[in-house]
């Protein structure tokens, strides 16, 4: 996804290079991912979502690198709620060695398809 930030477009990119690097900003495993999100998405985490989007996607095309984790928050201070929307909806469309990444967030969720524990048997 590409959107204008920085004073340009850019493009994002959620790949395995992004969660490497959103992991090591965020100092967690992957295995913590779910819990990093459990309470809402912090400020850290959205800053850190944003850089290490847009560094996987400049570092993977060999484009220059012109700012840094402290530049792209200064940036986040122009950039819309629905432009953060988009850039959230887009990571957790993501997956990590093919499984889905959704910390948690339902998606595309359709009626009745929660899933039964052991305890949903008829009455009788």
């Amino acid at each position: 996804m590409t959107t204008k930030i920085g004073g340009k477009n850019r493009t994002f990119h959620f790949s395995m290079n992004f969660w490497s690097e959103f992991t090591e900003q965020m100092g967690i495993s992957l295995e913590q991912i779910g819990e990093a999100f459990s309470n809402g998405v912090s400020l850290k985490a959205l800053r850190a979502i944003v850089y290490s989007g847009l560094l996987a996607n400049d570092m993977e095309n060999d484009n220059p690198i012109d700012y840094n984790l402290f530049k792209v928050g200064q940036w986040m201070d122009d950039i819309t709620p629905e432009q953060i929307n988009e850039i959230i909806e887009t990571m957790l469309q993501s997956r990590i060695l093919g499984n889905d990444i959704n910390m948690g967030i339902q998606r595309n969720s359709k009626e009745g398809d929660a899933p039964k524990s052991g305890n949903d048997k008829p009455a009788g």
